[in-house]
């Protein structure tokens, strides 16, 4: 920061310039005898009336630059430090105009100045051209008559130079302080010590505390992930402090009953910009929490997916493999495996749909006998009832069996045959289901089991942990199946009005 007020200093040049006019208007005007003027050595007096020389000394040590003008804008005289401010030999300027030493865009300016200085008293700022440099000024131009020729206009010069370094180091340190405040990301300025000398405001929320006057590698829980399992949390902070620079290192923190925060750190030396000492560093702190908790889940789903594909092929392959032992022809193996195969993709449409959660019992029944609910061919009930993942695929299977073999023996193979669906809960993680026939042909004989009851009663037996049995009966097959279902806590279900359902 500026070490002085910008405001505070210009006040005083502005209070030493009109002194220094009023001083060499008091001498050319005779209203003075002597002048005290402050030096390196201390105050010294200086007689004027009726003395040339000891004005010109006045004159010379002043701290600003002191000109004559003629009215054709050539210089008559100056002093020292205006030389020095330029940087050209004295006896070089005199004789010269003055617009040979202001800029281009400058010259309407001095024109104005020296032309409102002829009368009166006028301040306007003005860049003078040095050697190598341009300098900035406030200069202040205001009549002089001088006895026996032309009037002549009296030029003070002030070197801004230091109040423009002390403004523009204001302006910067209000800038960078605006960028702190309207960072997203935790931005943390320190010294080579690890001092913070500012932080943005994110950093503070981060925090939850003033971090200000801390030190960072002992005010920031930080813990670092490095590929390099042997480089410790005290390594890292070493190379930032010595001013290496560190791009998009993991890092996170971890504080007791709060959620894990990712970040990704970056680090870089700061240095002056007059001598290009590293003076400090930086420290940028982006959070990624949101980010990493998705690639965990994607890598959790991927991982899902891989073992439910493993399961399904296992399926697949284990329905294939039965179905062509028990199958006599190649015409009947397709018809059969391309049924049990719909089955299994019904069922994954299902849980593709509802995002792999429970599943209504309702809704897989409905659309495992869409196939046959023309008419008044199927009706069934049961109160809200929900299956879990796992076992939506094993019951599509079981009910594709069992409307195959009423569309093969049973109730769908006449116009009168009907299939009456109902559940219930039996107790909190169990369920029965009933399936029906009514209206079929009667069996002619004792039926032969085939690979359809046996599907049925391993995978209710292995898959629903549950039970199946079934008896054929003059009116059609009767099939009572029990099986888990997620245990929901409440006996909610028993109140609920039973859903009724049919094709008509």
């Amino acid at each position: 920061m500026a070490s002085e007020d910008p405001n505070a200093e210009l006040t005083d040049l502005r209070q030493r310039l009109t002194e220094a006019e009023e001083a060499l208007r008091a001498i050319y005007q005779g209203e003075v005898d002597a002048l005290v003027v402050r030096g390196p050595d201390g105050p010294q007096v200086f007689t004027l009336r009726g003395a040339q020389e000891p004005y010109r000394i006045l004159v010379e040590r002043m701290h600003e630059g002191a000109l004559t003008i003629s009215d054709a804008g050539v210089i008559l005289y100056c002093n020292q430090h205006f030389a020095t401010l330029v940087g050209w030999p004295l006896e070089q300027i005199v004789g010269r105009p003055l617009a040979q030493f202001v800029g281009l865009h400058d010259a309407q300016g001095l024109r104005g100045l020296l032309d409102g200085g002829a009368g009166g008293n006028m301040r306007r700022e003005l860049a003078f051209k040095a050697r190598d440099r341009v300098v900035a000024t406030l200069t202040a131009a205001s009549p002089m008559p001088v006895e026996g020729e032309t009037a002549a206009v009296l030029l003070i010069v002030t070197d801004l130079t230091l109040q423009k370094q002390s403004e523009e180091i204001a302006a910067a340190e209000q800038f960078a302080r605006s960028i702190l405040e309207q960072a997203t990301d935790a931005v943390l300025v320190c010294r080579e010590s690890g001092s913070i000398t500012n932080a943005s405001w994110a950093a503070e929320r981060l925090f939850g505390h003033r971090v200000v006057g801390q030190l960072a590698q002992y005010a920031l829980p930080l813990q670092f992930a490095e590929p390099d399992a042997s480089r410790s949390n005290e390594a890292v902070w070493k190379d930032i402090l010595a001013g290496k620079r560190i791009r998009g290192l993991e890092a996170w923190i971890s504080r007791a009953g709060q959620t894990k925060q990712s970040f990704l750190l970056s680090a870089g030396p700061l240095h002056d910009d007059t001598s290009g000492a590293r003076i400090g560093f930086i420290l940028t702190l982006t959070d990624i929490t949101e980010r990493k908790r998705a690639e965990e889940h994607q890598t959790m789903l991927v991982a899902e997916l891989n073992h439910r594909v493993k399961n399904i092929l296992a399926v697949v392959q284990s329905v294939a493999t039965q179905t062509v032992a028990s199958s006599a022809s190649l015409p009947q193996f397709r018809t059969a495996f391309e049924g049990r195969v719909r089955a299994i993709s019904l069922a994954h449409d299902i849980l593709t749909q509802l995002r792999w959660g429970e599943v209504e019992l309702e809704t897989l029944v409905a659309r495992s006998l869409a196939p046959y609910r023309g008419g008044e061919r199927v009706a069934w009930s049961g109160p809200p009832l929900r299956l879990a993942a796992s076992s939506v695929v094993s019951l599509a299977m079981v009910l594709h069996e069992l409307s195959t073999n009423a569309a093969k023996y049973g109730a769908f193979t006449n116009g009168s045959g009907r299939v009456e669906i109902a559940w219930r809960r039996q107790e909190a993680d169990t369920a029965e289901l009933t399936w029906t026939e009514r209206g079929g042909p009667p069996p002619a004989g004792e039926p032969v089991p085939g690979f359809g009851n046996k599907l049925i009663s391993r995978v209710i037996a292995y898959d629903l942990q549950g039970d199946a049995t079934m008896r054929f009966e003059p009116g059609g097959l009767r099939c009572r199946l029990t099986f888990r279902i997620p245990n929901t806590g409440d006996d909610e279900a028993a109140d609920v009005p039973a859903v009724v359902a049919s094709g008509a």
